[in-house]
């Protein structure tokens, strides 16, 4: 899997190159536009949070309804 962001230099496609943990929730992540004339590189930050407490007796259909 590779990750992917719009370069937000030139809208071209950016690819990422290097991640660094800083948690066990966030990461750095280095970007570099895969377009050759740009090459614009740039860092991102990546930070998982909480989110909606599901039931431990939900069902998956009962999951892709809600």
């Amino acid at each position: 899997m590779r990750i992917t962001i719009v370069c937000p230099h030139c809208n071209s496609r950016g690819i990422a190159r290097a991640m660094e943990k800083e948690s066990r929730i966030a990461w750095k992540i280095d970007f570099q536009c895969d377009d050759v004339t740009c090459g614009h590189t740039y860092r991102t930050r990546l930070l998982i949070t909480p989110g909606k407490s599901l039931p431990v007796h939900a069902s998956v259909d009962t999951l892709i309804a809600a």
